[in-house]
């Protein structure tokens, strides 16, 4: 008796343990994707770029690439991302990041988006 009260008790405790907050550090995504800079002058969409490999993590460094092209945007420091889902049932993510030499952010706004859990 004591023996199955013991062994009811360690699994409670192990589905405790593994049932725990699992924390978003990142993104991927499977759709198109655009890159908005915002500075404090203006705000300039990049039409049709991507983060090479469709993923990205907070506190990763990349790239953001002009598709069809080797031509790189900029480059971020990923420091927060949103998911959200449009109306029409897509779900999408903005990916922030503070672009290289300068204190703007801008976004990877990607479509078809699920998040990444540590």
């Amino acid at each position: 008796m004591f023996l199955r009260y013991f062994y009811l008790f360690t699994m409670f405790i192990m589905l405790i343990s593994c049932g725990g907050n699992k924390e978003i550090v990142g993104a991927s995504w499977s759709g198109p994707s655009d890159f908005m800079f915002i500075s404090n002058k203006n705000m300039k969409m990049n039409y049709s770029s991507f983060i090479e490999g469709n993923s990205a993590f907070i506190g990763g460094f990349y790239e953001i690439v002009k598709k069809e092209t080797d031509s790189v945007i900029n480059t971020i420091k990923v420091t927060d991302l949103e998911f959200e889902k449009r109306t029409d049932g897509v779900f999408y993510c903005r990916i922030w990041g503070e672009a290289q030499g300068s204190e703007d952010e801008g976004y990877l706004l990607a479509d078809d988006c699920q998040p990444i859990f540590n």
